[in-house]
């Protein structure tokens, strides 16, 4: 996973033995690998990624995830929609602001879909965001000197990762969600909600393999049935275990 050259990152509650913990996941093109850590700070992310990652992460706006430089991050469009409608609730009709940052990002999701429908190319997707660059930014800097200090707040805080905003323009594989890192918690806040959590170290370590072999073989077509089976046949036999690294492409 750290050499990964990008990856989505989430994180979730999860009880563990000594108190309330962290699941993180970590999902790259063939492989998707969970942690269980007491720390949702850098600890935990850097117990994810190891301290020396160099890939590209996508993430929401978690204070966590500021430790990565800008180079290194694409900050999840779809949580900054959910933040910024929750102004548009709170101040719309108020100051505009809010429906018009909406707006762009309307129209720089509508570019994407134009992209990954095969109807703009690279070139062509970054074209036409550069107006939503611009707009947007006039729109931020707009909004710092807003009365209303979360709408100041939330202007100041994008503009500081303004790098981070645009890296799914100029790289393959990059989107501007972190849809894949959430789809891969579904199903272990389905787990947590069922079995409460984790009672021992042994009991988080289950976890932590179980969720990922079983998305693993699932982003290689391969059945978890089957090579849970061949995986046990391998340690009674005493042989080597299976490794879904060495079936990745």
């Amino acid at each position: 996973m750290q050499a990964a050259p990008q990856v989505n990152v989430d994180e979730t509650s999860w009880p563990m033995p000594a108190k309330r913990g962290w699941l993180w996941t970590a999902v790259a093109e063939t492989a998707t690998c969970f942690r269980l850590h007491l720390s949702r700070r850098q600890e935990g992310l850097k117990a994810l990624l190891g301290a020396t990652y160099r890939g590209l992460v996508m993430s929401d706006r978690l204070a966590t995830y500021d430790l990565l430089p800008d180079r290194q991050r694409q900050v999840c469009w779809a949580h900054l929609v959910r933040n910024v409608r929750a102004l548009d609730e709170r101040y719309g009709a108020e100051t505009g602001w809010a429906r018009a940052v909406l707006a762009q990002s309307d129209t720089l999701f509508f570019a994407w879909h134009l992209y990954r429908g095969g109807w703009l190319d690279r070139v062509g997707l970054q074209q036409a965001l550069l107006p939503v660059r611009y707009g947007l930014r006039d729109l931020l800097e707009t909004g710092t000197t807003s009365p209303h200090t979360q709408i100041a707040g939330f202007s100041r805080k994008l503009l500081r990762r303004w790098g981070s905003l645009f890296a799914f323009c100029g790289s393959e594989g990059i989107e501007p969600t972190n849809n894949a890192a959430e789809r891969a918690l579904r199903h272990a806040v389905l787990w947590r909600k069922g079995s409460f959590g984790s009672r021992s170290d042994d009991g988080c370590r289950f976890v932590e393999r179980l969720l990922s072999v079983r998305a693993t073989c699932s982003q290689q077509g391969l059945s978890l049935f089957a090579f849970l089976t061949e995986a046990v046949r391998a340690a009674w036999a005493g042989e080597p275990t299976p490794s879904l690294i060495a079936l990745s492409p």
